[in-house]
């Protein structure tokens, strides 16, 4: 059985969107989507940016991932919303 635990995403945008960045957010990690979800409005509140735009999100992974490497791709939607992916990255080895 998966245990899920989720992290959260923001990013903060110029007003068209062609420019975005991450932005810090002080508890990443989270032991369910659901806080995570119920923290996201107040952390997009208090991100102290001056981007015209922030928006966020939080990505449920299984907490074995959380132990390893990933790559976390993100894009903003035309509709301005934000889309994650995570995808671990494999520990290939070597050997003669």
């Amino acid at each position: 059985m998966e245990q899920l635990a989720a992290f959260m995403l923001l990013v903060g945008c110029s007003p068209n969107a062609d420019t975005c960045t991450e932005i810090p957010v002080p508890t990443p990690v989270y032991q369910s989507v659901e806080a995570c979800q119920r923290d996201l409005p107040l952390q997009m509140r208090l991100s102290s940016t001056f981007d015209a735009k922030v928006v966020g999100t939080c990505q449920g992974v299984d907490t074995a991932l959380l132990e390893k490497s990933a790559t976390i791709d993100w894009t903003i939607t035309r509709a301005g919303s934000l889309q994650v992916s995570v995808t671990p990255e494999s520990n290939l080895v070597a050997s003669r």
